[in-house]
């Protein structure tokens, strides 16, 4: 008896030992975490690709994220693609679904990082629902082609917007390293579809032998602009194609943009608005033009003054909204008086008061 009771004393005490290894072991081991969100140009020497080292190699996505590839976009003579790291919408109250991006990465073709940005990832929450959305297109210009990246957040419940907010971003190779033309810019509106093909964005026009134009639409409170960003691809630095240096308030004032045709307009009677032959009311004698329910109305050309705002040009910050405090963007200037030429069935003039607005249907903020 005593001999059997010794040997289950032992094979408890070798059990016990077993399991205090395996506890420790398993207290010390390193936990796999993603790579530090800290954005890196890669600078490789001449054109052929180096092989990345292994402080430049992402860690596994951890099993609550997945994996998607955009591209390849092939710019410079050089491959890239674009990595977005993805987790499940945290639906709360809304009960939205679906993904939102929590990392976005853009890599050479042998795999190295060349830029990363991070997203905030909410939380379970019983009221609003938050994600956020990246894509990517080649930008083909007639001196230049790059990367067009957009990063679009949503909010669930959210006021209803006649144009929403996203933010833009330009990469190209300057002395054959795939760099950022800066930080992404705001815009209040968004891509126009006809320079939009498959996986591209077409430049408007080329400026010189360095530049191209590039088109944004921007919501101007009553109608959508279409705001011009010259790119030089030597520089890799964006700006406004035109120049729109006069003061708000002044009579005229502004630069002169296109305009968006709207797909509808908001008129249930019959109304009248009135037309100045010039963009101010000391032009001439303004004509009240009869607006029916069915009449042709075109919107031609709009006049006012706008703003540019530089972004740091540091980079994005390692985590949260850090990197949209640091954006650019364009829009009106405050105090502005926006002028809208119009063709109404046939008679062409410009329109800039709120009531000669709604009189027209236009459609506007709530």
């Amino acid at each position: 008896m005593k001999t059997v009771h010794f040997a289950v004393i032992g094979l408890f005490a070798v059990v016990a030992a077993v399991f205090g290894w395996r506890a420790v072991h398993t207290r010390v081991r390193p936990q796999s975490t993603l790579p530090s969100a800290q954005p890196s140009i890669a600078q490789p020497s001449g054109t052929q690709a180096q092989p990345p080292s292994p402080q430049t190699l992402p860690a596994p996505a951890p099993p609550s994220e997945a994996v998607k590839l955009l591209g390849p976009f092939s710019i410079g003579g050089q491959s890239y693609k674009v990595e977005l790291r993805t987790r499940k919408v945290q639906p709360g109250s809304t009960q939205e679904s679906g993904d939102t991006v929590v990392a976005m990465e853009i890599k050479d073709a042998a795999g190295a990082i060349l830029y990363r940005k991070t997203f905030p990832y909410q939380e379970a929450n019983g009221e609003f629902s938050d994600s956020w959305s990246v894509s990517a297109l080649q930008l083909i210009g007639k001196n230049g082609s790059g990367l067009l990246v957009s990063y679009d957040a949503y909010s669930e419940p959210s006021a209803p917007e006649e144009e929403p907010t996203g933010w833009y971003q330009i990469f190209g190779v300057i002395d054959g390293k795939l760099s950022s033309f800066g930080a992404p810019i705001e815009v209040q509106g968004g891509l126009l579809d006809k320079y939009a093909d498959r996986g591209s964005y077409r430049a408007e026009r080329p400026i010189g032998t360095e530049a191209d134009v590039i088109d944004f639409k921007f919501w101007s409170g009553h109608c959508r602009l279409i705001f011009p960003v010259r790119v030089d691809w030597s520089h890799g630095k964006l700006s406004p194609a035109q120049e729109c240096s006069v003061a708000a308030g002044e009579p005229g004032a502004g630069c002169q943009y296109g305009v968006v045709p709207e797909d509808k307009l908001y008129r249930s009677d019959i109304t009248f608005v009135r037309l100045w032959p010039n963009p101010n009311e000391k032009s001439g004698k303004a004509e009240k033009t009869v607006v029916k329910v069915d009449s042709k109305v075109e919107l031609i050309a709009a006049l006012v003054p706008t703003r540019w705002v530089d972004g740091k040009s540091a980079g994005p910050a390692d985590n949260s909204n850090d990197w949209i405090k640091e954006a650019g963007g364009f829009g009106i200037a405050p105090e502005s008086d926006l002028w809208i030429k119009v063709r109404i069935d046939g008679k062409e003039g410009w329109i800039h008061t709120e009531e000669d607005f709604r009189s027209l249907g236009l459609p506007e903020d709530e």
